[in-house]
């Protein structure tokens, strides 16, 4: 049987953890992709109420949300943070990076928070349950990882190509890497 691909591949497909700095940004493009899986969900529950459609649709984002996003917040908070703290040597950048990293870092408490509101009618409706996914919350989720990804990317490639030599980014692939291969373990 001949696996069918897109002709285009996406960036996750073409970075690795060679490449750092790429799989992160790559994930955020993953990222908008469920993001846009949610609201097509919340539109379809509106018209249609569950299916299997809607079931298969949040059993995906359920996968997603609780382990390649989890994954790649630890990535940042585990190990590219502490890394880059321990690499910048310039003052004003120090306080500049702190200022940035406690953004992101209650970004990603918000958003956790936001997605525990979702999951659990998410996981009704991935067992084929009738359940009400509120607009406001698929909303809040939406938007706040649309503003966490833009404050994330302006300011992420240029710490790390400033800061990080070819030694570090080799290191915190090896880190990333490390991370997915105890999960795909458990």
């Amino acid at each position: 049987m001949e696996v069918k691909r897109n002709a285009l591949p996406s960036l996750f497909d073409l970075a690795g953890f060679d490449d750092p700095l790429e799989m992160l940004l790559a994930c955020h493009r993953r990222i908008e992709k469920q993001l846009e899986t949610l609201k097509r969900l919340h539109a379809h529950l509106a018209a249609h109420g569950v299916d299997p459609e809607t079931s298969a649709a949040a059993q995906a984002l359920l996968r997603y949300f609780e382990k390649a996003a989890t994954n790649h917040n630890e990535d940042e908070e585990q190990d590219l943070f502490p890394l880059l703290e321990s690499r910048i040597t310039d003052a004003g950048e120090m306080a500049r990076f702190k200022a940035f990293r406690e953004e992101i870092e209650r970004d990603h408490r918000e958003i956790e928070a936001l997605w525990a509101r979702l999951r659990k009618p998410l996981e009704g409706i991935a067992e084929g349950l009738t359940r009400a996914l509120p607009a406001d919350d698929v909303h809040g989720f939406v938007g706040a990882y649309a503003r966490h990804i833009l404050a994330e990317e302006s300011a992420l490639t240029e710490f790390f190509n400033r800061w990080l030599d070819d030694g570090d980014r080799q290191a915190l692939g090896r880190a990333m890497s490390a991370r997915r291969s105890i999960e795909s373990r458990l």
